[in-house]
């Protein structure tokens, strides 16, 4: 059922990823510097890395012109870009992860600043060098103007309470820098490779892992503005909160490094609404409020969702909570 109140409300799309052809142009230029090269496969091309994985390039990663296309289509209005995680590059070369995060920031600015209107960006920097990547953060938000971060939940073997990350937390926690987690390189695991589940559970289970180890290792503890954006609906974590405040109950080892229960930091997280299942976001939405939701479709992979606005409006929420998930957080959070 439409809602004719609903066409008023702006609809902005919190993930939706790019990659410049510059960023191809270096990948087949210095690929061995990033373990990573351009293949064709059947006439399509793909970028492969160390793990033996690969994805296909489109031309809508950097095509204004099919952007909006497809953003006409979905019903929506503006979209949140942030690069494709697999060229995070976290695996390779510092210094060639750093070129790499250079000239995503730069082209994601730039197209920013051509098309206000449809577009805004998120940065990109290389996290297993923490100082270099600070210093990139810095001049992305300072100099680009980009007021969010894009980073994996897991950082090579690293995981995200170790605190050489804290000062990152620290400046995104001050400047108001969302941190949006993005799941990538649990192709890696030999036990995910059959049935997509490099996918279908690697993804959601990394998600899961970032958020607990952010939560338990006391970074929001520490830093209790920063706010973190989940992909994928959270992953597991917003569906198995009860067993982590549970497991605070009755065990000692999560005592660590906070002082309160798991579920009275969890305002501090947010999630898009890529779930599939309209009971899950109908959930996401009852336990965290619907200004803890954004709409999102992983554009333009198969695993995305066509129809964001749709779903939000077949679940059973008043006029403000869809103006919530539609744009009114968005607009908040990423300061348009």
């Amino acid at each position: 059922m439409r809602l004719l109140g609903d066409i008023a409300f702006m609809k902005i799309d919190t993930h939706h990823h790019f990659l410049p052809e510059a960023v191809l142009n270096y990948i087949q230029r210095h690929g061995s510097r990033l373990n990573s090269e351009l293949v064709v496969k059947e006439g399509r091309t793909f970028v492969a890395d160390h793990a033996g994985t690969s994805f296909p390039v489109f031309r809508k990663y950097y095509d204004h012109d099919a952007k909006i296309a497809d953003l006409n289509k979905m019903g929506i209005d503006m979209a949140i870009l942030s690069v494709v995680p697999n060229v995070y590059y976290y695996w390779a070369d510092a210094s060639a992860a750093l070129e790499i995060a250079r000239i995503s920031n730069d082209w994601v600015a730039d197209f920013c600043r051509q098309h206000p209107d449809r577009f805004r960006g998120m940065a990109d920097i290389p996290m297993q060098d923490p100082e270099a990547a600070l210093k990139e953060l810095r001049r992305a938000h300072e100099d680009l103007k980009l007021n969010a971060l894009g980073i994996a939940p897991e950082i090579n073997d690293a995981q995200l309470d170790e605190k050489r990350f804290f000062p990152i937390y620290e400046y995104c926690a001050e400047n108001n820098i969302l941190l949006h987690l993005h799941p990538c390189f649990s192709t890696c695991k030999k036990e995910l490779q059959k049935y997509y589940n490099t996918n279908l559970v690697g993804n959601v289970y990394q998600t899961n892992l970032g958020l607990n180890h952010l939560l338990f290792g006391g970074v929001f503890e520490k830093f209790p503005k920063l706010k973190v954006f989940a992909s994928h609906g959270g992953g597991y974590f917003p569906y198995q909160l009860g067993r982590l405040r549970h497991g605070y109950a009755v065990r000692q080892e999560p005592h660590e490094n906070i002082p309160k229960s798991p579920e009275l930091y969890v305002g501090n997280i947010y999630y898009d609404t890529i779930t599939h299942w309209p009971a899950a976001l109908q959930f996401l939405v009852d336990q965290f409020g619907s200004d803890h939701v954004m709409i999102g479709t992983d554009y333009p992979f198969d695993m995305g969702d066509d129809h964001p606005v749709d779903h939000v409006r077949e679940l059973r929420l008043t006029a403000q909570e869809r103006e919530n998930i539609y744009s009114s957080n968005a607009i908040a959070l990423f300061g348009i």
